[in-house]
């Protein structure tokens, strides 16, 4: 992805709305069945296994386990490329939530459209304290398959946005696992994107390690930095890029963030 595409231009920042739902507890534990066992039959498709039919999920040990996870880690995140849900906040009976935040993707020729929809039938207290929270929600990139114009706007949008500056975070990625058991090491170099906060909003392979895993883990925890912006060469805070190498080493050591 060379930086001469990624820089500002005049096509604008696209439309990224934001709505809240008007629908109710029982009509979002539908939703959170229908996202995870569709989830659950993509999963079921890769391993040859043929799909079943959502009553056939809901009495399964998945959908138990499902709502196990959303309990003990209080959130979910499910769904595809273009209709993402992530629930939050389960509710006393059965582990169903009751808070979620819906994002579409609606992008295409025309240009960047996203929509997120904040659900949340919870304690009215509870829903305003969610939905402020929701409020300083960036906007997602969307999908390549969008078109340039779509990424244009999009990246318009993290040159102007408002954001949020956080503590530095700048942690190595875990070790995978299949890496670290094969003895598998190397150095990743990703380019990113930030605004100016700080807040890592894309990243891409500059150079593979030549190992998938390490590639796909440097590129995952990319996406979760709050960079030093004191740290960075001269001229990145203005284009608003960088270039990060990432070093594995099978020993365990992991270079200085």
């Amino acid at each position: 992805m060379p930086p001469s595409f990624l820089a500002r231009d005049d096509s604008g920042n696209g439309v990224f709305e934001s709505t809240s739902g008007t629908q109710n507890a029982a009509w979002l534990a539908d939703r959170f069945g229908e996202a995870t066992w569709q989830s659950d039959n993509t999963l079921r498709g890769f391993n040859g296994n043929a799909p079943r039919t959502l009553d056939e999920f809901k009495k399964s040990s998945e959908y138990a386990t499902a709502k196990q996870m959303l309990n003990m880690l209080g959130r979910w995140k499910a769904g595809n490329k273009t209709h993402t849900w992530i629930f939050e906040s389960p509710g006393p009976q059965g582990g169903l939530p009751l808070q979620a935040l819906e994002l579409e993707d609606l992008s295409g020729p025309h240009g960047f459209k996203v929509r997120a929809t904040v659900h949340c039938y919870d304690e009215p207290d509870t829903c305003v304290i969610y939905r402020k929270k929701q409020g300083d929600l960036l906007a997602p990139k969307p999908q390549d398959t969008a078109g340039n114009l779509a990424l244009r706007q999009w990246r318009n949008r993290v040159y102007a946005e408002e954001c949020t500056e956080r503590s530095v975070n700048m942690d190595h990625p875990r070790y995978p696992t299949d890496a670290l058991r094969e003895g598998r090491s190397g150095m990743v170099f990703i380019g990113i994107l930030f605004n100016r906060c700080g807040n890592v909003r894309d990243s891409w392979l500059l150079q593979s390690s030549g190992h998938r895993s390490l590639d796909r883990a440097a590129l995952s925890k990319s996406l979760e930095w709050q960079l030093d912006l004191k740290s960075l060469p001269p001229g990145a805070m203005d284009k608003r890029l960088a270039k990060i190498p990432l070093k594995f080493m099978v020993d365990g050591t992991q270079p200085p963030d």
